[in-house]
């Protein structure tokens, strides 16, 4: 059975949705409740020599990954559900690119607000207005590709949406920044939020 390593954020809900989706049998370990020495401890360890979350242990194959981009690319590719095949190039290239451009663009700004916001003793705010703005041009480019009446990003649902949905629905709470400000983005977020695998992933 799977393992998935984390404590509840929302970068472990990105996996949390897919493996929910694949309807596969898994077991989610929070890492913080795990004794240093003990076998799943070492196992996470292994599988994210940085200690962040989500991380995954695949004993079939003996994948061990860290990364959320990385864990949701593996688990599509192994199962053969919500990311284009090589044999269509161009829709893998496309979806690929959004879920990058996630990893790349999107949570980094989500993670220096949190910092700078909610973490750090002494305020920041030339640091806090930049994680803003990061923020909302990501978020404008991810409003305007859905500007076509398309209803996923990369075509098809897959693991593109999955990486950007859990940003959506904290993004007031967390961020100060209004969904309403962004349409599209408010209405996808909707339609997303309305499968029957993402509601039992937020599920406590």
């Amino acid at each position: 059975m799977i393992e998935l390593f984390g404590h509840p954020t929302q970068n472990v809900l990105k996996a949390q949705i897919l493996l929910e989706e694949l309807g596969i049998e898994y077991r989610r370990i929070n890492d913080r409740l795990l004794e240093p020495g003990s076998p799943e401890h070492d196992t996470f360890m292994q599988a994210s020599p940085t200690g962040q979350v989500p991380a995954l242990h695949d004993p079939q194959t003996g994948a061990k990954l860290f990364e959320s981009s990385a864990i949701l690319i593996y688990l599509a590719e192994k199962f053969g559900q919500f990311l284009p095949s090589q044999d269509t190039p161009l829709e893998r290239a496309e979806t690929l690119k959004w879920l990058l451009f996630e990893s790349a663009s999107l949570t980094p700004a989500m993670l220096d607000i949190y910092h700078y916001t909610l973490q750090a003793e002494d305020e920041h705010p030339y640091s806090e207005q930049r994680a803003r703005t990061r923020s909302r041009q990501a978020l404008n480019v991810l409003e305007n590709r859905l500007s076509d009446g398309r209803e996923y990003f990369g075509g098809d649902y897959s693991i593109a949406d999955m990486i950007v949905y859990p940003w959506m629905v904290i993004l007031e709470d967390f961020a100060d920044i209004p969904l309403s400000d962004y349409p599209n983005l408010e209405a996808w977020t909707t339609r997303v939020g309305q499968r029957p695998a993402v509601k039992k992933a937020e599920a406590p």
